[in-house]
């Protein structure tokens, strides 16, 4: 199954739009401070099959994704941080 990111940027933040053939799953995010590139929101563990009609077995597949993307197409060489409430991408380490 095909998974893309698509970036909808709206002044100081905006959404990361993922999509794959089963749903579309938008998340906000704002622009960080220092070496954080950005912050994502996601649903939390609990919130996550209501929020995005998704099985939490998919959860950390979808938010590896993310992230992995996000870094590839706004930061690379950099790295993040997943949470249980949102994922932080750095810049490189230094």
């Amino acid at each position: 199954m095909e998974q893309k990111l698509e970036y909808i940027n709206q002044e100081r933040g905006g959404y990361v739009v993922y999509k794959d053939g089963l749903s579309e799953i938008k998340l906000f995010f704002e622009y960080g401070g220092g070496n954080c590139v950005a912050i994502i929101y996601v649903p939390t563990i609990a919130e996550w099959t209501n929020k995005t009609n998704r099985p939490i077995a998919d959860r950390q597949i979808v938010l590896t994704f993310v992230a992995e993307q996000a870094i590839k197409d706004q930061a690379p060489n950099g790295h993040y941080e997943l949470s249980d409430t949102c994922i932080e991408i750095f810049t490189k380490k230094t």
